[in-house]
């Protein structure tokens, strides 16, 4: 049986784990307490709120491939995933929105093939905004940049993964025209371009994964992504209670795509009951090395056994599935750090303890095996829990 995973207090653990002191996602976790499961119930005349949506949590991705251009400014520019104004909270000026976000793409081409615009690695930019347009692909007007993040997507990688942490996509709400009629979306928005790229849009990038033999037959399989949002108004660290769960030494995931269980985190402490209308943040990071090169791909879910390596979600929390399956080629020669992020409410009060466990498989792409490790003392889950007050 594997070592039991220990919860530790958020901020005793960011030094050690490597997860802090240079990492501004972090500042988020920071102004938290540690939460003993209990909080004030009085309701305050000013006392702040929180809202959550979890997205489309199936096929979020509106598109199956980007063009890859010869140059930045050249490249085709579009909107990959989207919240509607039904999806993001009512927004006022000086809110705090953040948009956690994971996204894959994957290479047209894997190592080792050869065919015309196999030669070079695509450079990928992805970027939240905050628009009344829902077309809008370039911030213009009105529209305010949330968050972006840029990567060279090698051949090597194949698969690279975006992953937006609350932390990292926040900004307090300005004064724009869709806050007074509701009429705000958050557009995901990405493009590619490489100088070596053929003219006419010829090469892609998929978002998602290849099914098969991309040259061959086409295929794209998506539903690899999610876009989420978190509202807050008024809301300070000392309404934010945190957990954190981590070490366990390390542990070998096997090469055969057979689910390992990495992480179980429970989101209260023993006695304490999940209640109605309390709103959850969660946050993972796996650190693997590896002998030579593996796919290694990650889900999170929620579940009453700890030791579960599958699961379809806790009744009475909405969404269902809390997390999508993806993930990278991880390649040797250093850390292959991988991040998970989730939001989820509680639709009726659980007397049960539930957890959020974290999953890892692995192979080797064309076959073959792998040393694949993953040091939990150097990752972590971490909740981060609203209580039910909040929820307006």
């Amino acid at each position: 049986m594997q070592p039991r995973p220990h919860v530790v207090i958020a901020l005793a653990l960011l030094a050690g784990c490597g997860v802090g002191a240079t990492d501004a996602a972090d500042e988020l976790w920071d102004d938290t307490r540690d939460d003993d499961g209990r909080d004030d119930t009085v309701a305050l005349a000013l006392a702040g709120s929180v809202a959550i949506d979890p997205g489309t949590t199936t096929n979020a991705e509106r598109v199956e491939t980007l063009p890859v251009s010869r140059s930045e400014g050249g490249a085709t520019r579009r909107v990959v995933m989207q919240l509607a104004p039904a999806q993001v909270p009512k927004l006022a000026k000086g809110d705090r929105l953040m948009v956690p976000a994971e996204v894959q793409v994957t290479t047209r081409c894997d190592i080792g093939q050869t065919a015309p615009g196999c030669g070079y690695n695509p450079n990928v930019r992805a970027q939240l905004i905050l628009t009344g347009n829902p077309g809008d692909t370039s911030a213009a007007g009105n529209s305010v940049v949330i968050a972006t993040q840029t990567e060279t997507c090698t051949q090597a990688e194949h698969h690279c993964m975006f992953v937006f942490r609350p932390g990292d996509a926040s900004i307090d709400v300005p004064d724009m025209p869709c806050l007074a009629n509701g009429s705000c979306h958050v557009n995901l928005v990405m493009w590619a371009w490489h100088p070596d790229a053929r003219s006419g849009d010829a090469d892609k990038v998929l978002v998602g994964g290849n099914d098969g033999n991309y040259l061959d037959n086409g295929r794209v399989d998506g539903d690899q992504g999610r876009l989420m949002v978190i509202r807050e108004r008024r809301i300070t660290g000392g309404d934010r209670a945190s957990r954190e769960t981590s070490g366990g030494g390390d542990i070998t995931v096997n090469t055969s795509a057979n689910p390992v269980l990495i992480y179980s985190h429970r989101l209260k402490p023993a006695g304490e009951d999940l209640q109605a209308n309390e709103q959850f943040l969660v946050e993972a990071r796996i650190v693997t090395t590896v002998s030579t090169r593996a796919r290694f791909s990650t889900e999170m879910f929620l579940t009453r056994n700890p030791n579960a390596i599958d699961g379809n979600g806790v009744e009475a929390i909405t969404p269902a599935a809390i997390n999508e399956h993806n993930g990278v080629n991880c390649t040797p020669g250093g850390a292959c750090v991988t991040r998970k992020v989730a939001v989820f409410r509680v639709d009726r009060r659980i007397g049960d303890a539930i957890y959020v466990n974290v999953i890892a498989k692995s192979a080797v792409p064309g076959g073959g095996s792998a040393r694949v490790t993953v040091q939990r003392n150097a990752g972590s889950v971490r909740s981060l829990r609203y209580a039910a007050r909040f929820a307006r």
